[in-house]
């Protein structure tokens, strides 16, 4: 059933207005391990090799330099490795990565029974500012271009289809171009990786 309660049966309106008795889905923020795997996706560097070992990513020398025996975080050599779904990330208790820690990804000091989904300041600033997500905005943003030929509304509705699954509406296809306008594409990605549509399973 869709989250959006205005489609909800009107049975559902009024007998469950709150969703204690899942009339309709939740709609809920994704986990920050498929928030990094849908970025992956869209933005089409995601390694989808299965099985092997775990994959140790680069991450700021500062947090490295906290560990006890900092060589034991030895990056993989292999770059293309560390464009793997999440899963193959390694977990280390002692050294979390931030982008997973600023999307509520569980500590691993104690059990987790139950995630949580926080909103707060640092989430935007790693979306907006973080290496990773403006890494993959910029492959996004190349991957558009490709597939676009350079034709600016085949680009911004590739864009909608890839991450939003759908076409953008008149609106945001007039807001997209007067952004684009003045704004590099990577931008434009950046901004996309940051709409609800794309963070939030409707």
């Amino acid at each position: 059933m869709s989250s959006a309660f205005e489609h909800a049966p009107p049975a559902a309106k009024a007998d469950d207005p709150e969703n204690r008795w899942l009339s309709h889905f939740s709609r809920r923020r994704l986990s920050a391990e498929e928030v990094r795997d849908a970025m992956l996706f869209v933005s089409g560097r995601i390694n989808l090799k299965a099985g092997g070992p775990s994959v140790l990513v680069p991450v700021d020398p500062e947090l490295v330099a906290l560990l006890y025996k900092p060589a034991q975080w030895a990056v993989t050599k292999e770059s293309s490795e560390h464009y793997r779904r999440s899963v193959y990330l390694i977990a280390k208790r002692n050294l979390r990565l931030p982008f997973f820690e600023s999307l509520d990804a569980p500590a691993l000091l104690t059990s987790c029974g139950r995630r949580e989904a926080s909103t707060h300041p640092p989430q935007a600033l790693e979306l907006l500012n973080g290496r990773l997500a403006n890494d993959l905005a910029a492959a996004f943003a190349a991957r558009l271009e490709r597939e676009s030929n350079d034709h600016r509304t085949r680009f911004i509705e590739r864009a909608f289809e890839l991450a939003l699954g759908r076409r953008p509406t008149d609106r945001e296809q007039a807001q997209a171009v007067e952004f684009l306008r003045e704004q590099p594409a990577s931008e434009f990605a950046l901004a996309i990786f940051n709409l609800n549509g794309f963070l939030y399973v409707p």
